[in-house]
């Protein structure tokens, strides 16, 4: 791009042209196909007089947003850009293409807007002054930060905008979002549940069909859906809650277990404006299944892990104060011998008692454990019998669980 292509740029900026207007002159400069994507991998604009001359631009382009699990690897951006590159992108290879795909970011003010998305063709991107692609990253970015600012709120408000900018917490000030959230008539007090799923360790270069979140509407059809900082969120109605059966469930946590992934849902909640709360709550979910060893899914509500939230409220290193004090004795004594009462006992007490199920959990025979239960009676004195007592006993298990916890991640295990 010579210095006179760069001018007519600024000056179609400058004089206000359209956006689609720039993009497409951008690409006829660049001699490569653009796309322009927003956080929630909606595309805002993309070159008609250059298309990319292959099915997945086509179909992304036609569909209007690239696919949730392409944009899940945009959120993976520190470890995927390219090292030592003159100017911070991102190159793939997407699959059922030849062609690769570069990416730079579009900031303004260090808020991330979108990204800018090119397509190699011909001229292999070797051959490209890599200033150039920066220097219309730069000009459409401010160009796009200006649109944002001007244009009605009714063309760009969209459910998923708004739960990217609740998940983001950039809503300070609830009256302008509930003025936002009426713009797409959006019932702000209409109960709902936060699902979210840590895509950490998720990687995906499919841009052809948006396969991931299809999957994922035919569980939760009216649901939002976006992903910010390699976190899966999801903003499910009460209606939309409702028709999920058993059988629903049984087919949820058997697709997430093919995706080796575990999502965390919330309490109910009531004020959209409180989501950080619930997407929270959902995170918590997640992070604390490990401690259900009784457990057999790949989802988890937070209510079944509150208690381990609120034993975390306290100081690990005064945990063990409340701790009830024969559930204690016999944690040192599991220490001291190699044994596991403890464990045996949580699960115990967490399947409601039941030899067959703590047996099924811990994949030893019935009789192993009514021997261990008889032990921890006879050498702690021990009483099951009594509700509040077991409940007790089950909290201080907790309790334990979590010092073990940190202790195991201390030592490195």
């Amino acid at each position: 791009m010579n210095q006179e292509q760069k001018w007519e740029l600024v000056q179609a900026s400058l004089a206000e042209r359209d956006f689609d207007y720039l993009v497409d002159l951008a690409s006829r400069h660049l001699n490569c196909p653009i796309v322009i994507l927003n956080n929630t991998s909606r595309i805002l604009a993309h070159s008609h007089t250059l298309p990319a001359p292959d099915e997945t631009w086509t179909n992304a382009v036609e569909r209007g947003y690239i696919t949730l699990e392409f944009a899940a690897t945009l959120t993976r951006w520190p470890q995927l850009k390219d090292p030592n590159a003159p100017f911070e992108r991102m190159t793939i290879l997407p699959t059922n293409t030849q062609r690769r795909r570069r990416f730079y970011k579009l900031t303004d003010h260090n808020q991330l807007l979108g990204y800018l998305n090119v397509t190699e063709t011909d001229n292999n991107f070797s051959t490209e002054d890599e200033a150039d692609f920066y220097f219309v990253a730069q000009l459409l970015a401010k160009e796009l930060s200006h649109h944002h600012l001007v244009l009605p709120a009714e063309q760009k408000t969209k459910r998923e905008d708004l739960l990217l900018e609740l998940v983001q917490g950039r809503f300070q000030n609830r009256g302008y979002f509930i003025d936002r959230a009426s713009l797409i008539g959006m019932d702000i007090h209409q109960p709902f549940r936060a699902i979210c799923a840590d895509l950490t360790h998720f990687s995906s270069y499919n841009a052809d069909e948006d396969s991931f979140k299809n999957q994922l509407l035919a569980f939760f059809p009216q649901a939002a859906i976006v992903v910010d900082n390699q976190v899966l969120t999801i903003l499910l109605s009460e209606n939309d809650f409702s028709r999920l059966s058993s059988q629903t469930l049984h087919r949820l946590d058997q697709y997430l277990r093919k995706k080796c992934l575990t999502c965390g849902i919330s309490d109910w909640g009531d004020d959209l404006f409180l989501f950080d709360r619930y997407k929270t709550q959902a995170l918590k979910a997640c992070q604390y299944r490990r401690y259900l060893s009784t457990h057999p899914y790949s989802y988890v509500f937070y209510d079944e892990v509150k208690v381990y939230d609120i034993l975390h409220q306290i100081p690990l290193s005064e945990l063990i104060y409340y701790c009830n004090q024969n559930v204690y004795a016999l944690y040192q004594y599991d220490q001291a011998n190699g044994t596991d009462y403890l464990n045996t006992l949580s699960v115990y007490l967490q399947s409601n008692r039941s030899v067959k199920v703590t047996a099924g959990q811990l994949h030893l025979h019935r009789n192993t454990i009514n021997y261990r239960v008889a032990r921890a009676r006879e050498l702690f004195g021990l009483d099951f019998d009594d509700c509040n007592t077991a409940n007790q006993l089950l909290l201080s298990c907790q309790m334990l669980q979590l010092i073990q916890q940190s202790q195991a991640e201390i030592s490195g295990f």
